[in-house]
């Protein structure tokens, strides 16, 4: 650069340029991230929707999937069935309006919760931002209502979600991608709406639940726990209603290699260790005392894995930075190396495994957290600790060793108290016998 086009930069534009446009803490942090590719590229699959696109990101997804070109149209369907269902309520220029007043509030802007630019993605006639807003947001509301029969489905009505399984399980599967989201603000707006009070008996949140009972059994309760209802949007949700106690604890050094030491399952088995089922409502409410290792059960099926990913990219990420998933990944990534861990955890109720191959689940948590660093926010620091000293103590050792080699069954016990009964006659009758020898003519 000469001099003479160094003199041309025009240093007041430049000054404005660095000046904020106004209060950064007024604005909402964004809340839909794009999966890190480092990530992404050990599982592109478990990052990405195939059945249907929801929110901005996979609106340019491959032109040849037809059945992500179909849903578009199941979507307009579902859609046009809540409007002509409320027509006596908003209108379909009611709900327009109401988003664009969110769009207008910097505050409240659905744009600003996305992590990349999405103006310039969808600055074309054929897609609209609030179009999307308002057609999956739409769409999703009905889809939740007509799963708790809320809105019934007429014997006629040929459903292309509920009357597959597979596709409905393929939705669910979907929904719950960390790029496949709306802002949780967007879909209450719409709900409110659209809510008609002879009908609606669930809330938005309890409609949510219901929904994705297989991947959060009994997720209605586990809410109830929780006292901050602020959700970003549906993963968040989840995440959430997992994390049931939000408390985290930072780990020091030697706890962090407590769990680069901790033994597997099986191994742990070995020196006395119980393993139990815990009957907690809260899935990372794990805890260890006195030899018994308490964890809550888990199902495990083909969904699994793409729904922990994208929980674990989405922690680190989300406010406030919870770690409990990805340290729940990192514990169980230890206790379980092998297919026999994984068998002895399914006799202990601790897995539910859908899978059908102990192999799988293995390789399922042996591969869960790649790329991703808990740093010194793991939470079961202490417990790893205390599982350490407890496996490590000589004492606890031998007796797990005397328990499996002489009181595994009911004829080891006899076998045992035979030799025991055998060896005290053994004993007695050399002592009389060599009582004599000693000069000793009567023993009482």
């Amino acid at each position: 650069m000469t001099r003479s086009e160094s003199s041309s930069i025009d240093i007041e534009h430049l000054r404005e340029k660095l000046l904020p446009t106004s209060n950064p803490s007024s604005l909402p942090t964004s809340c839909i991230y794009r999966v890190d590719k480092r990530i992404r590229k050990l599982n592109e699959d478990a990052y990405t929707p195939d059945t249907i696109s929801i929110g901005p990101y996979h609106r340019d997804v491959d032109k040849k999937n037809l059945q992500m070109q179909d849903m578009e149209d199941v979507k307009r369907r579902y859609v046009k069935a809540l409007l002509d269902r409320t027509s006596e309520t908003p209108s379909l220029e009611s709900y327009v309006k109401a988003l664009k007043e969110l769009e207008a509030d910097p505050k409240t802007d659905p744009r600003k919760c996305y992590s990349e630019p999405i103006i310039n993605n969808l600055n074309n006639k054929e897609v609209n931002f609030l179009e999307i807003m308002l057609l999956d947001g739409l769409f999703i509301i009905e889809l939740f209502r007509k799963h708790s029969h809320v809105v019934k489905l007429k014997e006629d009505d040929n459903d292309p979600i509920f009357k597959s399984n597979l596709r409905r399980t393929r939705i669910v599967r979907d929904l719950v991608l960390l790029e496949n989201q709306i802002p949780m603000s967007v879909l209450e707006k719409l709900f409110e709406l659209s809510k008609c009070p002879n009908s609606d008996r669930f809330s938005l949140i309890e409609l949510a639940l219901i929904f994705f009972e297989n991947l959060i059994p009994d997720g209605l309760n586990k809410y109830d726990k929780i006292t901050n209802n602020t959700h970003k949007h549906l993963l968040d949700l989840l995440s959430c209603t997992l994390d049931g106690a939000p408390t985290e604890q930072e780990s020091r050094t030697e706890e962090i290699k407590a769990l680069e030491s901790l033994p597997c399952a099986t191994e742990l088995r070995r020196s006395g260790i119980n393993f139990k089922a815990s009957r907690n409502y809260n899935l990372f409410d794990i805890r260890f005392s006195k030899g018994e290792f308490e964890i809550p059960t888990l199902c495990v099926d083909d969904y699994t894995v793409s729904f922990f990913r994208n929980l674990i990219a989405y922690e680190p990420q989300s406010i406030g930075g919870r770690h409990r998933i990805t340290s729940y990944a990192l514990l169980m990534d230890h206790l379980i190396d092998t297919a026999s861990d994984v068998a002895l955890l399914l006799r202990r109720g601790i897995i539910k495994n859908h899978l059908g191959d102990n192999e799988k689940v293995s390789f399922l948590f042996n591969t869960l957290y790649r790329e991703i660093s808990s740093g010194d926010k793991f939470c079961y620091g202490t417990l790893c600790v205390n599982v350490n000293k407890y496996h490590n103590n000589h004492y606890h050792k031998w007796g797990a060793n005397f328990k499996r080699n002489y009181c595994s069954s009911p004829w080891k016990i006899i076998s045992l108290l035979a030799g025991v009964i055998l060896l005290f006659l053994t004993f007695c009758g050399t002592l009389f016998t060599a009582l004599p020898f000693f000069g000793v003519k009567e023993f009482i």
